[in-house]
């Protein structure tokens, strides 16, 4: 359950952060640059992802912070009247069960629909907890200060860490300039 919500919190995050930088206009043709790009961008972030996750599983400090983060969020969708515990069980369980294998094209479909249904009611009481004004801007803070940290210890660990989010930048950058064109 701790590894759904992990990936939902820090991949919420990330998304808002990238949001912005994404775009363009959907069935425009891509050139062969643009696809080759679009390819080095996802060898990037895989390997992002490595070591942001090496980093993470080696630093009790970062795991204790990001429990107490989602220890925060659960207390106020809770507080609005919301179970997420049960959502991020339920999603978890689902993911085990893929994980597992052997599952039919029906059970696929049925289980890909809770799990969607279960993300829904998530981001709905997600969306309401940052409603109340105080608590959004004390969590953005907070998750703020956090990716900043998880950032430096990555670049620690790793330090090609620099390189790669330099790279990411500028190809984010490119592909903006060529969707606009």
């Amino acid at each position: 359950m701790a590894a759904v919500a992990a990936a939902f919190l820090i991949s919420t995050s990330l998304q808002a952060q990238m949001a912005p930088q994404q775009g363009g206009a959907p069935g425009q043709p891509h050139s062969p640059e643009m696809m080759e790009s679009q390819q080095r961008l996802q060898e990037i972030q895989q390997r992002l992802g490595q070591i942001q996750q090496e980093t993470f599983e080696n630093s009790e400090e970062l795991q204790e912070r990001q429990q107490r983060l989602e220890d925060r969020a659960t207390a106020k969708m809770e507080d609005l009247g919301y179970d997420p515990e049960s959502h991020y069980q339920r999603m978890e369980e689902i993911y085990e069960r893929f994980e597992a294998g052997n599952v039919s094209q029906d059970e696929q479909q049925q289980l890909a629909e809770e799990f969607q249904q279960a993300q829904m009611e998530l981001q709905q009481a997600q969306q309401e907890a940052m409603e109340d004004e105080e608590f959004r801007r004390s969590m953005e803070e907070d998750m703020r200060s956090f990716q900043e940290d998880l950032l430096a210890a990555m670049e620690e660990r790793d330090p090609e860490t620099a390189e790669l989010m330099d790279e990411l930048e500028r190809l984010y950058s490119e592909m903006r300039e060529h969707m606009g064109q």
